[in-house]
Formats: structure tokens, sequence, C-alpha cells
């Protein structure tokens, strides 16, 4: 999977699948602070109309503990469709560690630079 860097985010595009819909790509946020696999604003949530799951505690970076909801959606990764976990939260999706779990990520930190993610 290859992206680029802008404004200093590495960034990726993820297709999403949806019953009865067109499969879209939606713009993620490499984030290697989040443990987690995505993360979508409520309100793209909504419109894909993704299944619910349930409320968790998330912890913040400044050591707060939210409330978030979770969803099940389907989407591409390394050529197969797999069915992961989404948290409801912020205005911008973020991918998380679970999601790079067994890869190798490489970033070239320059605006432009390239993005790869590689199975290992």
């Amino acid at each position: 999977m290859d992206g680029y860097v802008s404004a200093h985010h590495a960034l990726i595009n993820i297709t999403f699948h949806l019953p009865h819909k067109p499969d879209f790509d939606i713009e993620y946020v490499i984030d290697t602070g989040f443990v987690g696999y995505l993360t979508l604003p409520l309100n793209v949530i909504q419109i894909m109309e993704l299944p619910f799951i349930r409320r968790m505690p998330a912890n913040l970076a400044d050591n707060s503990t939210i409330f978030v909801e979770v969803y099940a959606a389907t989407f591409f990764w390394n050529g197969e469709l797999r069915e992961e976990e989404v948290l409801a939260t912020g205005i911008r999706p973020l991918a998380g560690t679970l999601l790079l779990n067994g890869t190798n990520l490489n970033v070239q930190f320059s605006e432009g630079g390239l993005v790869g993610i590689d199975m290992l």
C-alpha cells in the first residue's frame, strides 16, 4: 500500500466496501500514537450506515478518558476484505497501530514524500 506526505501527515487511502453501494476511498492519517484500527467522524459513520457494536472508554494523549461509540466496517487491506472496529471520534480519519500490525511502515517525512506499507 502506498501513500504520500502532506503538511507533515503520512496519508493513505482506504477503500471501504458497503452492501449495495459502490466501493469508495477515504483518506487516512497514519497515527502511530493511536492503538486501534480506524477512526471516522460520527457524521461519516452515519452516512455510511455502519452497524453499532458498543460504547467503550478511550484514553486520550492528555490521560483523560472519554467514551466513544464503536462500529463495524468492511474495507480492503493488503488486497483482502477485512471487517474491523471503527471508533466514532475526531474530525480527521485516523489509521492506528492495530491496523499496521504485521507490516513495515516507511515514511519519507518531507512534503510529497512517499509512504509505503508492506506486509512482513
